[in-house]
């Protein structure tokens, strides 16, 4: 007599070979999810939890977005989903990281708004980042220079300056996150922008552009002839 399996150890095959023949197109929000959690969460029926996740979180983009906290009143979701989803998104950071740096931020710019949008636009902490450029405008280092609470980060210009210094810039990319949705420049960003530019120009160091992200949005002082 053949030996039971249980039905979702077929289905796990017929998923992941779903996806691999077709992409994920051919799968629906929740089995996305579920495909996720075959890879941490073994010999268990997902597909009901996939599901309250879908509904918990709205989409795919939800579930990524999620506090941690939250996805762990999920059943089964716990620490080795964490951690995939975790790493899942920071690689995809660095290659998008790395897709920018290989050519010139000056030929690569929406290269360079999707990296800034996907490191910062769904923050729920404001941050404010520098990333400094070599002659050729190729990233050298970026900079975490302060993080704040839901609507402001302290920024100071000496520090920046310093660091640009430091590093051997020839110019800096300025980046920073709205948490409330509005990706446009506020009355102080604009300051904060100046007292930056203002020094920067003395010292021959340039400002290749201030960029605010809020969601899937962006604000780009050199688009709107701030700089």
């Amino acid at each position: 007599m053949e030996k039971y399996k249980p039905h979702y150890l077929n289905h796990r095959t017929r998923l992941r070979k779903r996806f691999l023949e077709n992409g994920l197109s051919a799968l629906q929000d929740y089995e996305i999810i579920e495909l996720f959690l075959t890879f941490v969460i073994p010999q268990k029926d997902v597909k009901p939890q996939a599901k309250e996740i879908i509904d918990k979180f709205g989409s795919i983009k939800g579930f990524f977005d999620a506090d941690e906290d939250r996805l762990k009143e999920v059943k089964f979701f716990k620490d080795k989903a964490i951690a995939l989803r975790r790493f899942i998104k920071e690689i995809s950071l660095l290659y998008q990281k790395q897709l920018v740096e290989e050519k010139p931020l000056t030929q690569s710019r929406e290269e360079l708004i999707k990296f800034c949008i996907n490191k910062l636009g769904f923050k729920k902490e404001e941050e404010f980042w520098m990333i400094s450029l070599d002659s050729k405008y190729s990233i050298i280092e970026e900079n975490l220079i302060s993080r704040g609470l839901t609507d402001k980060a302290p920024v100071y210009p000496r520090k920046i300056i310093e660091q640009a210094l430091q590093q051997k810039a020839h110019a800096v990319l300025l980046l920073h996150n709205h948490p409330n949705g509005n990706p446009r420049a506020s009355e102080h960003d604009i300051t904060i922008t100046r007292a930056i530019i203002i020094p920067a120009k003395v010292l021959n160091l340039k400002v290749y552009d201030h960029i605010i992200v809020a969601g899937d949005n962006y604000f780009s002082f050199k688009e709107e002839g701030l700089l």
